[in-house]
């Protein structure tokens, strides 16, 4: 703070705080003291003395022009409300102007513009954690998935590859409270299950029309990746109908977006800026390539589950042929995606369909074919698109597979099962 500067407050505290006597004394002082130190000096002539005090004599003019100014407006509206508030909020900011503050004011840009936090706020409670424990004594190996409530008796929706196998299923609430679950009903096909737990009142999560989702929509994934429960990432939908991906024979399109999933996401809810799961996470391909089984498949599998919950369905269902792949076509675009994010791609190949997923104990699990294998050939014929893939699996005849996997070829056989 310049010397004139300290002038200004003190001449303000003379005015406002009625201490006339001895501040004015005060301020002589000063002034004279500042006056004759900007003409000290050996250096200075009187002409630049002369300017300097006529420079000085100025600024305090209008420092003492515009104090008064304020004096008389706060004077003459002494009694005005508006005025006693900006008096107190000007002497407030004065008191705070040099003070750190932790907490931000309430309703700025987070409250207003945190939309996904305000998503997650009201799915999370109805989301779990689901724990598996397969085979038994020395053999018992464990995993983990995801799931979130669909009814408040206890009723959850996960994959089912996350509960295949399982010999004891323990669930774990938002609160962290461990419940014993039971699988209930299980499609492979569709890789849907629900498992049943013993409570009431639980919050649930409402499904939305998959049909409805558009490109480009914001979408939230919730699950418990590699264990760390309570996981939240978002991202954009991709393609809200990746055509024909899936095991079933007439497979809907399946939800392509960028939210990242990892081991532990399957079962998961995809939720959109409504609070509705309109898919369930069930793979990744690569960074940036997730799938999420659409909601309206999960609705219907729910109404054919509540169907034969308790008791037997009055007639038996058709039967479906079951391989156990989850495929894709394989387009120019994917292939050069996928040849600078995967290690060892087939760089050999011109069509084909790519292979997703392979679901456990399937049987082309049991065939030996892995993610990333690229099938060109089915039976020596051609494949172009995963159409022809599901006309061959149709017939439930036994399948020759011609597969690319990194620089090598080879030929695998496959004989599709049936399931309800």
């Amino acid at each position: 703070m310049t010397n004139l500067q300290r002038l200004h407050f003190i001449l303000g505290r003379c005015i406002f705080r009625g201490r006339n006597s001895r501040e004015v004394e005060r301020l002589r002082i000063k002034c004279r003291t500042y006056f004759h130190s900007q003409g000290a000096g050996p250096a200075k002539t009187p002409k630049d003395r002369l300017s300097a005090r006529n420079l000085t004599y100025k600024y305090l003019s209008a420092s003492l022009l515009s104090i008064c100014a304020t004096y008389y407006l706060f004077r003459k509206y002494e009694d005005s409300e508006e005025l006693t508030n900006y008096w107190n909020d000007l002497k407030t900011a004065f008191k705070n102007a040099y003070v750190v503050r932790a907490d931000g004011p309430s309703g700025g840009m987070r409250s207003q513009f945190n939309f996904i936090a305000d998503i997650v706020e009201q799915a999370q409670p109805a989301v779990v954690f689901i724990e598996v424990v397969k085979g038994r004594g020395f053999r018992q190996m464990s995993s983990s998935g995801s799931g979130f409530i669909v009814r408040s008796d206890g009723l959850i929706l996960t994959n089912a590859h996350v509960v295949a196998g399982a010999s004891h299923v323990h669930v774990y609430l938002n609160d962290n409270k461990k419940v014993q679950g039971v699988v209930q009903a299980v499609d492979q096909v569709c890789d849907l299950a629900t498992v049943k737990v013993q409570a009431r009142n639980l919050p649930t999560l409402p499904l939305g029309k998959s049909t409805a989702v558009r490109p480009g929509e914001w979408v939230v994934a919730l699950g418990s990746p590699f264990n760390l429960q309570k996981t939240v990432t978002a991202g954009v939908v991709s393609n809200p109908g990746r055509e024909t991906m899936g095991n079933l024979t007439k497979s809907p399109p399946m939800i392509q977006h960028d939210a990242v999933i990892n081991v532990g996401n399957s079962g998961g809810p995809l939720i959109n800026l409504d609070g509705e799961a309109i898919g369930i996470n069930t793979m990744t391909l690569t960074s940036g390539i997730s799938f999420a089984l659409p909601a309206d498949l999960a609705v219907d599998f729910l109404n054919r589950a509540k169907k034969i919950e308790g008791r037997f369905p009055s007639s038996p269902p058709a039967k479906r042929t079951y391989v156990g792949l989850s495929v894709i076509s394989l387009t120019p675009d994917l292939q050069m995606n996928l040849r600078k994010r995967v290690p060892n791609f087939p760089t050999n190949v011109e069509q084909g369909i790519l292979i997703v997923s392979v679901i456990s104990g399937s049987p082309a699990q049991s065939a030996g074919l892995l993610p990333t294998d690229v099938i060109t050939h089915i039976n020596r014929k051609p494949v172009t698109s995963t159409s022809d893939y599901f006309k061959a699996i149709e017939t439930g005849q036994e399948l020759t597979f011609q597969i690319a996997r990194g620089n090598a070829s080879f030929t695998v056989t496959v004989t599709p099962e049936e399931v309800d």
